[in-house]
């Protein structure tokens, strides 16, 4: 008679444990009818905190999920700074969606982070701890032999860096949001990000991270010495100095690059990006040299997609809807089909489809491509016209395909005292909000040109990358000029596309400073960057030009001092031409629409 109460508590224990397991089972066969991918195959085992040696003998700290028996199945691995347990990044979800798929996952903190051992100093370490984390996974029971790797912007770097060195021992790849190219994702053209490079470090440097919701970053940007802006907070850290020190791609961000070594990746590359990551254009590039370069046949199958996401893979804004079939979750059952393919062998046919997909904005459209830029496409100039006043809330500035004549020049005053505001684009950390928003606000600035066309007639898409052929003369010897397309709404909504920036003593070559004579007149070519989007009837299509976009840059303080050593600063007098001996113009891909 005492054996009952234990008998029914076992019994009862045994029920809750066979309910929680039922559960998750049904949980991800839920999850793979919402994002229409096969019906989990297997229950999943999850081994927490396997310390990997590396070839120095750090041990680095690992959590490996996998089918719940004693096969061997293809590894997919994810390195990251950001913490293996880390709910924000849902590794877990990954980790378990991934395996009961037929997968073993493995998600590694880096070396120097969380519960790993060594030092942490961003992308350094990454190259060679990755090839060791893949040598020893593929030695252990549960591996198939074939790897792949997957994850978002740092732990996307994670695997551009190993993929040279590793060779044959990749097979597959998915680096979304992220590039080949550090040096271009942090120092844009010379013009150190500011925000989101001091919040990342302050938040990332330390083995955890530290609650960055304490600090005012409205205050902590401003901070000049540049160099001194970590000391501000609180903490002097090593790499956000060294980046400062190096504001040309000198050898010391060599280490971190591979765009130079492309012919030396063998594995195939799914690259992802959105129109509003600030890693788009360089993801782009990483694509075109995968499809022309690389180091195999396989690897020149190489994939890129391009949605209407934030660098954090969000698609839902305030000012703008772009539909039911814009979220990054869909994204889900084409990596799935690009790893079944690549690491299982399954004839599927996704190498069978166009290359590229795109979103196309404006019409909320997803498209297949098969070259970047379109071969189609008609690159169009639209030149600047203004009798004087496209720096004033009644602009008359004029976007239009007809050259200009006689007309008087623009002029605007650059003060760093009071830089135009960053609205929306790519900026994430701090108080910043990425994305598509109303440029209303910057457009009634006087330091702000705006020139736009009439009321478009009919539909006209542009897709593709723009530039900005301009002329100007500065007071100063150095300054900033950041160039921004927007499509204008018949209610008079003005919503950002794409925006490029150049700093004047690098309008050569970044390798090498060039500063300007005062008054003299230049002709600078401003690359802006890729969109789509098709400008409605009705619409116009309009162009922002200035001298500041902050915080998501840093201010050109226009003395020509080393960047981040000084916090003297002078405004600066600017005057942009456009006639008939300087003709200004925009260059717009317009793809031809079919009748």
């Amino acid at each position: 008679m005492k054996r009952k109460p234990l008998i029914l508590i076992v019994a009862v224990f045994s029920i809750i444990i066979l309910a929680v397991i039922s559960f998750k089972i049904f949980y991800f066969h839920i999850v793979s009818l919402v994002l229409d991918i096969p019906a989990p195959e297997y229950s999943v085992v999850v081994n927490k905190d396997i310390m990997v040696p590396m070839r120095d003998g750090t041990l680095l700290a690992t959590d490996i999920y996998r089918p719940d028996t004693t096969e061997s199945y293809p590894l997919i691995i994810t390195r990251t700074p950001y913490g293996k347990d880390n709910p924000e990044h849902k590794y877990s979800f990954a980790g378990k969606l991934f395996a009961s798929q037929g997968y073993v996952f493995l998600c590694q903190d880096v070396r120097g982070k969380f519960n790993s051992e060594g030092y942490f100093y961003p992308y350094i370490n990454e190259a060679l701890d990755g090839y060791d984390t893949v040598k020893w996974a593929s030695r252990q029971s549960w591996s198939s032999g074939k790897t792949g790797t997957y994850g978002f912007s740092y732990w996307g770097s994670t695997q551009w860096l190993t993929a040279p060195v590793a060779g044959n021992s990749f097979n597959a790849m998915v680096p979304i949001v992220t590039s080949q190219n550090i040096y271009n994702r942090w120092v844009y053209n010379g013009i150190y990000r500011i925000n989101d490079i001091l919040c990342w470090h302050y938040t990332h440097a330390p083995r955890v991270s530290r609650d960055a919701d304490i600090i005012n970053w409205s205050e902590a940007v401003k901070h000049l010495p540049l160099i001194e802006a970590d000391d501000a907070l609180g903490h002097d850290i090593r790499h956000y100095n060294d980046w400062l020190l190096h504001p040309s791609p000198d050898t010391y961000w060599d280490a971190m690059n591979v765009d130079d070594r492309v012919s030396s990746i063998t594995a195939p590359a799914l690259i992802i990006d959105g129109w509003y990551d600030y890693y788009l254009d360089y993801a782009i590039e990483d694509y075109n040299r995968m499809a022309k370069r690389s180091g195999s046949i396989k690897a020149r199958k190489s994939m890129l997609v391009i949605g209407p996401w934030i660098h954090t893979s969000g698609s839902k804004f305030d000012d703008v809807d772009f539909g039911n079939e814009s979220g990054f979750m869909q994204n889900v059952k084409t990596i799935l089909r690009w790893y079944n393919h690549w690491l299982k062998d399954m004839d599927n046919g996704i190498t069978d489809e166009g290359p590229i997909k795109i979103f196309v904005m404006g019409i909320n459209q997803w498209r297949s491509e098969n070259e970047w830029p379109l071969a189609r496409t008609r690159f169009t100039r639209y030149y600047l016209h203004s009798n004087g006043k496209a720096a004033t809330t009644l602009t008359d500035g004029l976007l239009s395909p007809e050259s200009p004549g006689a007309q008087p020049a623009d002029s605007y005053t650059y003060d760093p005292k009071n830089p135009v505001p960053s609205i929306g684009g790519t900026s994430i950390y701090g108080d910043a909000v990425a994305g598509p928003a109303d440029q209303a606000e910057i457009e009634s600035r006087d330091d702000v040109l705006v020139y736009s066309t009439p009321p478009l007639q009919e539909d006209l898409e542009v897709t593709g990358p723009i530039k900005l052929v301009f002329y100007v003369s500065s007071s100063t010897r150095d300054t900033d000029f950041f160039a921004t397309l927007t499509d204008v709404y018949p209610d008079g909504k003005s919503i950002n596309l794409k925006t490029g920036g150049i700093r004047a003593r690098f309008r050569k070559s970044l390798h090498r400073e060039d500063f300007l004579t005062p008054g003299r007149v230049y002709k600078i070519e401003l690359e802006v960057g890729a969109t789509s989007n098709v400008f409605r009837r009705g619409h116009r299509i309009r162009l922002q030009l200035s001298s500041s976009r902050f915080p998501e840059f840093s201010r050109n303080l226009n003395t020509g001092e080393p960047i981040g050593m000084s916090a003297d600063m002078v405004q600066a007098d600017l005057k942009v031409l456009h006639d008939d001996r300087h003709q200004s113009h925009l260059v717009l891909p317009v793809i031809p629409q079919e009748k």
